[in-house]
């Protein structure tokens, strides 16, 4: 239906191809009309339609300005170039066809005159046929003139116009529930993009923490493995301090061998020299029977034997002291490297267990400083991503509040241009006003004339006054049917005959 509407529309202003889908709204008024002899109930989109001497008949002319800036209003910067290029088009296109067609009625015309004589009859009611149609159209056109049928031509552009409004609200409606529900999916795509950043934001947390864990694992694993390595290191310590041991222990029994070995040996000399001297006794009597001679080489060597013998035993004794005062002396060692190897024992058993204090405090320490570092870094990390979130949070405010001072200045813009507009329709309004009442008030002194001259002449007057009427009403029927032919909706066709009835 509303299809329909703005192809009669488009008929009548220019041929444009623009249309729309949007739907026209139904006035659910009712209002019975009564005209001659019968009485309709009509669907009215108002009830008091009374005509204004503000309004304003557009002409065609200023209908298609108007209607190309409705239009123009709604199309982009390429659609425009664009319908300027069809347009130039479609003017060369026509005027080619044009010339064309010029080119062939003159050529049929030069033909039909070179036809025979006979033809004459057809080239007569051909020029009366044509003479027939020309004085129609121009009854046509004088009817036109008439204050009837321009306010009739008023009410169908007015209506036409109506149409094109209503149909234009729905458009904007329509736009404005598209561009609402384009807001509610963007929104709602914002808010999924939101809640899929928060559960990165957990998941990346949740592995955080899982690193954490298993490195608190790790090292709690390391620690132990480290008291373990400590433990067998002091075993293996103790075992080396049991060797030492075991080995000073072989060393002494070895020294302990060697002084009963000395012994042994001096407990032999000694022997040896008693059996000697048992027989150097033996030899001495023999030589004493022997010869007497070497008495005094037997005494001195004698003498000399026991002052060999004297050293010998001096040394011997000398000897022995000092293998007694050895031996006290090793086994004083003894006892003091056996109290020493028990002190450094014990001093590194205190030194190993201070180192392992030591260690287990310097790790706690590390562990804490570590710990701490991890804590600060994390807080850092955290401050860092707030301060991050608030940046992009600022960025996201200035960049909506940039959107919405380009929305409000597009707006106050559209305003402006809109209150410009309408008070040039206004002032233009005002004009048209004043010409009209000038119109008026020239056509009602017509008017009177014309009453005036209708009075005195009579009834033929009257007669052809009916004729009008009757041209006027079949004109205006005329122009409901070609309406009705463009399939322009019934209720429009019947608000325009109501107050065509209403005029007459």
């Amino acid at each position: 239906m509303s299809t329909a509407v703005l192809r009669y529309v488009s008929s009548d202003a220019g041929k444009s191809k623009r249309s729309f889908s949007a739907p026209v709204k139904k006035s659910n008024s009712r209002e019975t009309i009564h005209h001659s002899n019968l009485g309709r109930a009509l669907r009215i989109p108002c009830k008091n339609i009374t005509l204004d001497c503000t309004s304003k008949v557009l002409t065609k002319s200023e209908y298609e300005y108007f209607r190309n800036c409705a239009i123009e209003g709604l199309k982009t910067e390429k659609e425009r170039r664009d319908n300027f290029y069809e347009n130039e088009m479609k003017k060369e296109h026509l005027l080619a066809e044009s010339i064309a067609r010029k080119e062939k009625i003159r050529q049929i015309d030069m033909e039909k005159l070179k036809k025979k004589t006979n033809k004459l009859d057809e080239f007569e009611a051909e020029a009366k046929a044509r003479t027939m149609h020309l004085l129609e159209r121009a009854n046509n056109l004088k009817l036109e003139q008439e204050e009837e049928m321009q306010l009739c031509n008023k009410l169908i552009l007015e209506t036409k116009c109506r149409a094109i409004r209503d149909l234009q609200i729905a458009e904007r409606r329509l736009i404005e529930k598209e561009m609402t529900q384009e807001e509610k999916r963007l929104n709602e795509m914002m808010e999924n993009e939101r809640r899929e950043k928060i559960q990165e934001e957990k998941k990346k947390e949740e592995e955080l923490a899982a690193k954490r864990r298993e490195f608190a694992s790790r090292l709690k694993h390391q620690i132990i493995e480290n008291e373990e390595q400590k433990i067998i290191e002091f075993e293996r310590k103790q075992e080396e301090g049991k060797l030492i041991n075991l080995s000073n222990i072989a060393w002494m029994d070895e020294e302990i061998l060697k002084e009963k070995r000395r012994k042994e040996q001096g407990a032999l000399i000694r022997k040896e020299l008693a059996a000697e001297n048992e027989r150097l006794k033996k030899f001495k009597e023999m030589e004493r029977e022997e010869n007497r001679i070497i008495d005094m080489r037997i005494k001195e060597y004698q003498k000399m034997k026991a002052e060999r013998d004297k050293a010998i035993a001096e040394t011997q004794k000398a000897i022995q002291a000092e293998k007694n005062q050895e031996r006290i002396r090793v086994m004083k060692q003894a006892m003091q490297a056996h109290d020493f190897q028990a002190q450094i024992e014990e001093l590194n058993e205190i030194r190993i267990k201070e180192e392992v204090e030591r260690e287990w405090r310097r790790r706690e320490k590390e562990a804490a400083l570590n710990k701490l570092k991890t804590r600060r870094q994390f807080a850092q990390a955290r401050q860092d991503q707030i301060k991050s979130r608030k940046i992009l949070q600022a960025m996201e405010l200035e960049r909506d509040k940039r959107e919405f001072q380009k929305i409000v200045a597009a707006q106050k813009e559209a305003l402006a241009k809109e209150q410009e507009n309408r008070e040039k329709q206004l002032r233009q309004a005002q004009k048209h006003r004043d010409e009209i009442l000038k119109q008026v008030n020239d056509k009602e002194k017509d008017k009177v004339e014309a009453r005036r001259r209708v009075f005195e002449e009579g009834m033929a007057q009257r007669a052809e006054i009916e004729m009008r009427a009757r041209r006027l009403r079949e004109a205006m029927e005329r122009k409901c049917q070609e309406m009705r032919e463009n399939k322009v909706p019934e209720v429009y066709i019947n608000d325009i005959k109501s107050m065509i009835a209403k005029i007459q």
